[in-house]
């Protein structure tokens, strides 16, 4: 095992660098009955993990994301079931085009906490399939998923880095979000086939 990852070590490895950014957006101004029209998101309270890793690895291969797959499947079931979690499919034109995951910090029956005005939520996991990637759907998917999560919370964080894709960091400002922090990483990365 290389460090608390679950890695093995006869697995090929590379040692990387990027930039890491946190980013928030306030969602006090979301409109949130706007809508685009070809384009809606489904929600879902859970997923399967055979749906979520053919997600996870058709938008994430590229971009260095492996770390659900080496989560056993019990892990994986108690992620994908998890109450605070909203498992975002975007629909563009009749067919899948991205998939998100939105994290809430509130209780399970999605009242934000009466001991915090300002109810946080991460957006975990956000991503277009590599088919859509170009046609200008991207920011479309983001109001889409700042929509869903206005309904619950009045801030959204995200973590991206120069890893994600090269528009990754200019959308999320386009919409709004700010970075707040800022730092190079250094990390070992299993080669991905």
């Amino acid at each position: 095992m290389i460090g608390n990852n679950m890695i093995p070590v006869d697995y090929e490895i590379e040692k990387s660098s990027y930039t890491y950014y946190k980013l928030i957006a306030s969602l006090s101004d979301v409109d949130i009955f706007s809508s685009y029209r070809n384009a809606h998101i489904f929600v879902a309270r859970s997923w399967t993990p055979e749906y979520f890793l053919w997600c996870y690895n058709t938008i994430g291969h590229d971009y260095k994301w492996w770390y659900f797959n080496y989560k056993t499947d019990v892990e994986l079931y108690e992620y994908l079931n998890d109450p605070t979690r909203e498992y975002l499919t975007f629909m563009n034109e009749g067919k899948p085009s991205g998939m998100a995951i939105i994290k809430y910090e509130d209780d399970p029956a999605g009242l934000p906490s009466l001991d915090d005005i300002d109810s946080m939520c991460n957006l975990e996991y956000f991503g277009l399939f590599p088919d859509s990637i170009g046609k200008r759907v991207g920011k479309q998917f983001l109001d889409s998923c700042l929509t869903q999560a206005a309904l619950r919370a009045t801030t959204m964080w995200v973590y991206t880095t120069s890893l994600d894709h090269p528009a990754a960091l200019r959308t999320y400002k386009s919409v709004g979000f700010q970075i707040t922090e800022h730092r190079i990483v250094y990390e070992y990365f299993p080669q991905l086939c």
